[in-house]
């Protein structure tokens, strides 16, 4: 048993001199940091000099030549088109507008036409489609309510009239 306690004062002791700094070795760091920045100080003067070198080199090759293809619309698969000089958009537009607003036809061989946007829907809200289980079938009359009392209230202008009760009694 004083065989551990010995133990264990011998680590808190050592443990106290790490804490310490004592066994720290402040020259091995210094060292280290100071190489360091020297080899970052070596490296900013390298980057330097390739610089100014290449610097050189460019001056005394004197002005890039322009390129042979600026200024053309599509350089590659690149759109090169300035902005201010651009009307497709503007083309696009005006041609889908006018087709839009107006009759013509949309395949001739197959008998597809088109009509104005403003004609056609016109068209649908007059005569609505029946599509099966898609929706309401057109209206073909003016919807009326039944009370209690079995009597058909019509809308305004049209007379009233007596609905049949369930089961076939009248």
């Amino acid at each position: 048993m004083s065989d551990s306690h010995s133990n264990k004062a011998a680590r808190g002791h050592h443990a106290e001199q790490s804490h310490t700094g004592k066994d720290m070795q402040l020259g091995t760091i210094i060292v280290v940091g100071a190489i360091s920045l020297l080899l970052f100080a070596g490296g900013v003067v390298w980057a330097y000099s390739l610089m100014t070198s290449r610097q050189e080199e460019i001056r005394s090759g004197g002005l890039a030549a322009t390129p042979s293809k600026l200024g053309q619309s599509e350089i590659g698969i690149v759109d090169q088109v300035l902005f201010e000089t651009d009307h497709r958009l503007d083309d696009w537009k005006a041609e889908n507008a006018r087709r839009l607003s107006s009759y013509g036809w949309s395949d001739r061989s197959k008998g597809l036409a088109h009509m104005p946007i403003e004609a056609a829907m016109q068209q649908v809200i007059a005569s609505p489609p029946d599509i099966a289980g898609q929706g309401v079938p057109p209206v073909t009359q003016i919807p009326a309510i039944v009370n209690a009392g079995g009597v058909v209230a019509p809308a305004a202008g049209t007379p009233a009239s007596k609905t049949p009760k369930p089961g076939g009694a009248r």
